[in-house]
């Protein structure tokens, strides 16, 4: 009877087992169609006209035409805004990364007092609500009069906000690169600066990919903070902003907005395809041993 009892117990072990992959599977399908739907509608609404929207705001559009994307981008300035977001993500990216570079680079390999300190300080500022953070900088900015300035306030706050955690990351990366590298470039005559030029920074193709994209991520869709910045200004307006400015002016006619919400997700996607090779293997990396 305890070899029968065994038996049923391991079928039905081996039942679960085979169940797991399978509820899984279904689980993940039901998310990745919960996370794309909305994306999906979006972008067959934006080729509808506004009579085929409210006729059956469900079905596929007549015809696939890109009027609706021309006036999104010419009498909803989209283009302008778009340009905007375009120089504010690239000028911030560019400093957070050189400047997060330099600074992982030192408290990795360079003898700095009191790195823990400095990486728990880097913790601590990532943990802070954004919400605590607007107002004394909103503050700050009006002092210094920051705010009626195209562009610079918003730069200067993601630049600060990012630089951190970007820090941390690049910081946990330059640890798993072999001090023995570095020494054999010391030993030639390499100063620190062309170490990490040369001899590191090829190595942190992936680690560099994931931090700009998920920097990239945060700048083209912050609203919080933009919209304040630009309360006194309409000057350099972002497309999440803007977008808002839009949707007042065209509320109704949805194809429109849809179009515009179109153009403004496009981004991130080409972000993530061209760089999708360097994240994903940043975020295996280690995972293998030997």
């Amino acid at each position: 009877m305890s070899t029968n009892a065994a038996a049923v117990h391991t079928g039905k072990s081996r039942k679960k087992i085979k169940l797991f992959p399978v509820a899984s599977r279904i689980v993940l399908i039901l998310l990745v169609v919960i996370w794309t739907y909305p994306v999906l509608f979006s972008l067959q609404t934006s080729f509808k006209t506004l009579e085929e929207f409210f006729a059956d705001i469900w079905a596929l559009p007549q015809k696939l035409g890109l009027d609706n994307f021309v006036k999104a981008f010419t009498q909803g300035h989209i283009g302008e805004y778009f340009l905007n977001s375009i120089i504010i993500a690239v000028v911030s990216l560019v400093c957070i990364e050189v400047i997060s570079v330099m600074a992982a680079y030192a408290l990795a390999r360079l003898r700095i007092p009191h790195t823990e300190l400095i990486i728990m300080l880097c913790f601590a500022i990532q943990l802070l609500p954004t919400e605590t953070i607007i107002i004394p900088l909103y503050m700050m900015m009006s002092k210094a009069g920051m705010l009626g300035v195209k562009y610079i306030p918003i730069i200067i706050a993601y630049v600060g906000w990012s630089i951190p955690g970007t820090t941390v990351i690049l910081k946990n990366f330059f640890d798993t690169i072999p001090k023995e590298l570095l020494e054999a470039a010391r030993i030639d005559g390499s100063g620190e600066i062309r170490n990490l030029f040369k001899v590191v920074l090829p190595l942190m193709k992936g680690a560099l990919a994931t931090c700009i994209v998920m920097n990239f991520t945060f700048i083209w869709g912050e609203l919080m903070w933009a919209k304040t910045a630009t309360l006194t200004t309409t000057a350099g307006l972002p497309l999440t902003v803007g977008l808002m400015n839009f949707k007042g002016e065209f509320g109704t006619n949805w194809p429109l907005l849809c179009a515009a919400i179109c153009m403004i997700i496009i981004p991130l996607y080409l972000v993530f395809l061209f760089l999708q090779k360097y994240f994903v293997s940043s975020l295996t990396a280690g995972s293998v041993k030997g």
